[in-house]
């Protein structure tokens, strides 16, 4: 698997008089892990939703490699292989952790409607071959123990790293994921820092993170953009980033930046 570079060029997105993203124009290269970081508000969310299709921009442009998917709708989105988790997670709390994940594996539907109805030869191989490749996932997030558990019974740590294995499934080129270490502890938060880099090392993805643990994302990025009130105010290595005045006035307060 071989990851697909993102480029976006002055998106913009209103919702009424409320400029929640403004101008940003940012790109992830292939097989690199971006992270789009800032303050409560900055628009990050916001900006997820315009990349996988659920809101579509005012102005501006999306490149999911050399392919225009600007307004694309969100089933469209995930086919081209742009997987998302969310700042909420979003399990199926009464399905099994298996079966969480093979829902992820819809776009991969290559059989009609008629093969599923009559369970034709076709259909049944397909579903065989779904559920092997959802173990596989399973194995390697260190689930695969707990499959047969309802979604709902995991522990939070196990819920955030289900949520990307389903993800994981729709075979991504791109993966989005939105604050995944919010809530864990510290060691969760270490196991989750490894998973990330080896989905980057291993499966060669181009990573796209929203992420309040600086101390995370200071470890884990190629590059780094910021975002305040809907636009970027930085942009850069980590290291830039860390000691850019306008970053540290926005997290720590006017006045910061000269101390």
């Amino acid at each position: 698997m071989k990851g697909t570079s993102l480029t976006v060029e002055g998106v913009t997105k209103h919702f009424g008089g409320l400029i929640a993203v403004n101008n940003v124009s940012l790109r992830a290269e292939a097989g690199k892990i971006l992270s789009v970081i800032g303050p409560n508000g900055a628009g990050k969310t916001t900006f997820f939703n315009l990349l996988t299709g659920i809101y579509s921009p005012d102005q501006g442009k999306i490149l999911f490699g050399e392919k225009d998917i600007t307004g694309m709708k969100s089933d469209a989105v995930a086919a081209l292989g742009i997987g998302r988790t969310f700042q909420n997670i979003r399990l199926f709390p009464g399905m099994t952790v298996l079966e969480n994940v093979l829902v992820g594996h819809h776009n991969q539907v290559k059989t009609s409607y008629l093969s599923a109805i009559f369970q034709l030869p076709s259909f049944r191989a397909e579903e065989e071959r779904a559920e092997t490749r959802a173990r596989e996932l399973l194995r390697y997030l260190k689930l695969e123990s707990r499959a047969g558990e309802l979604a709902s019974s995991l522990p939070y740590g196990d819920q955030r790293r289900l949520e990307i294995a389903r993800a994981l499934a729709l075979e991504p080129t791109l993966l989005l994921l939105d604050e995944p270490a919010a809530g864990m502890n510290p060691q969760e938060t270490e196991e989750l820092k490894a998973m990330i880099l080896s989905l980057k090392h291993d499966l060669g993805l181009t990573i796209v993170l929203i992420e309040h643990d600086m101390a995370m994302v200071m470890s884990l990025s190629d590059r780094i953009t910021v975002l305040e009130y809907g636009s970027v105010i930085a942009e850069g290595l980590p290291a830039e980033v860390k000691a850019h005045p306008r970053v540290i006035e926005a997290y720590l307060g006017k006045g910061a930046a000269h101390a």
